[in-house]
């Protein structure tokens, strides 16, 4: 069990999931000028497109944020001679 390894993968998760979140809800106020839908806000003012486009989006973007962070995790951690499926 790699200690170091997990430490640094968690590290760059919590860094990928904050710049995905500032990301997406910057993106969402710069193209529709609304807030992003919150969590109890949808029954009352945002429409059901809305909520699923939203969804839709911030999944892809922390996706493509957490995909980036392993690997970079990983370029620097091990380089090509580590395998983080064998930790």
């Amino acid at each position: 069990m790699d200690i170091a390894w997990k430490v640094i993968n968690g590290v760059a998760l919590a860094g990928a999931a904050l710049v995905a979140n500032t990301v997406v809800k910057s993106g969402w106020k710069a193209l529709t000028g609304n807030t992003p839908p919150a969590p109890g806000d949808e029954e009352a003012t945002a429409r059901l497109a809305e909520v699923l486009i939203f969804g839709a989006l911030s999944g892809l973007v922390m996706a493509a944020a957490r995909r980036t962070a392993v690997r970079s995790a990983n370029k620097w951690y091990g380089g090509s001679k580590f395998n983080q499926l064998e930790v």
